[in-house]
């Protein structure tokens, strides 16, 4: 759904406190994303004390730790995991505002997807991500794409979870092990982008670019790629204005 910006965030294993814990599946259990229903990108989301989502004037509250005992086997991609429907009546809203039968899940503790690594400590825990717990774009990546483009890109098209003020473009792709506040990540590999990016967050419209222009100059075999997959090694808290430190 549309992206929540924060000034400050508790970092974990498995991705930032609350990001990617709950998800909408169909009947069977697959994961639905913006791929399917770009409007998605329409429902507000924010977290005060509860998590409260809205569509086109409806409105709806989800209390954090709400879930029912309607346990159901759900799948991303390849993984498959158990969770919890959080409750019949906010899966019936859902299921009105994108007009088909949908549920809401919440990932509990005890059910977990891990991601194989191909380096650092060779596996993670994740939340319901794609892959990844944590994606960084820098600013000077950014820019050097938005003047290839007819007009600029903001950043939420990629809708990573950290965004660097950067001084070379794609710098972040040859990062290795950083610390922002008093946590500390490792950078894996560049991130791998689908036509999600060609959504307009703002709109939900699906556009050209920018997936188009990327194909041209940051191609690596079969996939386009544009920021970077990142772990995290230490838990700890971040915040807008932190600096990003490189260990030796």
């Amino acid at each position: 759904m549309g992206g929540i910006e924060i000034q400050e965030i508790k970092f974990f294993e498995r991705g930032m406190q609350y990001d990617r814990r709950w998800m909408l599946v169909d009947l069977d259990g697959e994961f639905i994303t913006q791929r399917s229903f770009a409007k998605m990108a329409l429902f507000h989301c924010s977290i005060v004390d509860k998590l409260i989502v809205s569509y086109e004037g409806s409105s709806i509250e989800i209390d954090l730790d709400q879930y029912s005992e309607n346990k159901i086997l759900t799948t991303v991609w390849e993984n498959e995991v158990n969770a919890y429907e959080v409750n019949t009546n906010i899966s019936e809203w859902f299921s009105v505002q994108l007009d088909m039968s949908c549920r809401l899940v919440k990932m509990v503790d005890g059910f977990d997807i891990y991601k194989e690594l191909i380096k650092g400590p060779r596996e993670t825990k994740v939340s319901f991500a794609d892959g990844y717990p944590y994606s960084i774009v820098g600013t000077a990546s950014l820019d050097k794409l938005s003047k290839r483009l007819q007009e600029p890109i903001p950043a939420n098209r990629f809708r990573a979870n950290i965004v660097v003020n950067t001084k070379i473009a794609h710098e972040e792709d040859l990062w290795d092990v950083i610390r922002i506040g008093d946590t500390k990540l490792q950078v894996i590999k560049p991130s791998a982008r689908c036509q999600v990016i060609n959504i307009d967050q703002k709109s939900a419209e699906i556009k050209k670019q920018p997936l188009k222009e990327l194909a041209l100059y940051r191609k690596d075999g079969n996939t386009v790629n544009f920021g970077a997959n990142t772990i995290c090694l230490v838990e700890g808290v971040v915040s807008v204005g932190d600096t990003l430190h490189f260990f030796d």
